[in-house]
């Protein structure tokens, strides 16, 4: 019978997130040994779908293990919160491929939704969305990226490109190229959907 996630997570807990807490607050520094060690034992794939690889829990085994990760260190509790959120838009609405590499642990993904001027209104985005031939280009000022630099991909909020409706959701795959407040997304990125309400 496969370890559970409670066990496997309280085992990582104990191994590398205590040893490691107080240097990376203290530092200030992406927590890796943390999150390579989830990735090992498969909890980053933990809402991933068991036909891409995945665990196949929900948000209520979520929500346990980024609540034991916060009670010994919020930096590494923050960026599986974002992942956890990212992958269930990913599970629900992306491809295949990107699910897969998810449910390997081989895909840290964050979203990437707060703004400057939005107020903290994430449903309601000021970015915008344009096509430019194959490209989507997203224009924004995002205020606060988790994991930022050590993300394989953003669930990335702007307004509709040309759909209706108060927001569009697109996957977009790092590295990022251009400026850090214009970015142009490559061409593999694609809208996770349409419209949301």
């Amino acid at each position: 019978m496969p370890e559970s996630p409670i066990s496997l997570i309280d085992r990582i807990i104990l191994e590398h997130v205590e040893p490691n807490a107080v240097q990376v607050d203290e530092a200030g520094r992406f927590p890796r040994e943390n999150i390579d060690a989830m990735a090992a034992a498969g909890l980053l794939g933990l809402v991933s779908a068991t036909e891409v690889g995945g665990m196949g829990f929900g948000m209520n085994e979520a929500t346990d293990v980024v609540g034991r990760l916060a009670e010994h260190c919020t930096s590494t509790a923050m960026i599986v919160c974002m992942h956890y959120a990212a992958t269930a838009v990913i599970e629900a609405l992306g491809a295949d491929d990107v699910r897969r590499e998810i449910g390997a642990g081989r895909h840290l993904s964050t979203l990437a939704f707060s703004e400057k001027g939005s107020r903290s209104q994430f449903w309601a985005p000021l970015s915008t969305a344009r096509a430019e031939g194959d490209n989507i280009i997203l224009d924004a000022a995002k205020s606060w990226v988790t994991s930022a630099p050590e993300a394989a991909s953003y669930v990335w909020s702007s307004k509709p490109a040309s759909a209706e409706g108060a927001s569009t959701l697109w996957l977009v795959p790092l590295p990022l190229t251009e400026s850090r407040s214009t970015r142009r997304s490559p061409a593999s990125a694609c809208a996770v959907t349409s419209r949301v309400r």
